[in-house]
């Protein structure tokens, strides 16, 4: 039993053992030829003022009994013009100006169930094409990736390089006071801001 109390309800069973075809309980078919419009195929609106129970838009739920490729939501793109192209947009805003705590998070991915762990929380990977940047971080903050869990290994790079510009610092505490840094032909290392020692990078090639 699914657990709803719905205004409006569609349901359909199938048993397909023939060639492989789709199967929907709904289906729609948009298309806009206007050059000024919002084309929106599917809109939902929800306004909710709960305090106990969990809130969204839209909800899926896959159950996967079989070896077959599922995806509780899945979106695809095909680029045919210039501008944005996005397989998914996620939008916030927080205008909660009171003392208690409020996250206000982008996406949230999490592990609930189940014996075994899950192979990877968001995964990248080349199909046919690929992305010439993996994740781009394009913003400001406090901090772009906060690894605040426990893992064996933080960041595993395998045969890929670590960048920094020059100038850049490698902070080697908790605090951000003792670092290493490329400036100026140099090495550094520093205490805060006081360069305790150097490398010459133009120097003869020695044991240190």
């Amino acid at each position: 039993m699914q657990p709803l109390d719905t205004m409006l309800l569609f349901e359909r069973g199938d048993e397909n053992n023939g060639n492989a075809i789709t199967h929907e309980v709904l289906s729609l078919i948009h298309e806009e030829k206007g050059k000024n419009s919002y084309p929106w195929t599917l809109y939902t609106s929800l306004e909710t003022h709960h305090e106990v129970g969990d809130a969204c838009g839209i909800c899926s739920r896959l159950h996967k009994r079989g070896p077959g490729w599922s995806s509780g939501v899945h979106s695809e793109v095909f680029c045919h013009h210039r501008g944005t192209a996005i397989g998914v947009n996620i939008e916030m805003s927080n205008d909660y100006a009171g003392s208690e705590d409020s996250q206000v998070i982008g996406m949230n991915i999490q592990a609930v169930g189940g014996p075994k762990p899950m192979k990877h929380g968001i995964q990248i990977h080349d199909g046919g094409n690929h992305f010439e940047t993996g994740i781009h971080l394009n913003g400001k903050g406090t901090i772009g990736v906060d690894f605040e869990g426990n893992y064996g290994v933080g960041i595993n790079m395998r045969n890929n390089s670590v960048r920094l510009n020059e100038g850049a610092c490698v902070e080697l505490d908790g605090k951000g006071q003792i670092k290493v840094r490329y400036n100026n032909n140099r090495i550094e290392f520093l205490n805060g801001e006081k360069c305790f020692g150097h490398l010459d990078v133009n120097g003869d090639d020695h044991a240190l």
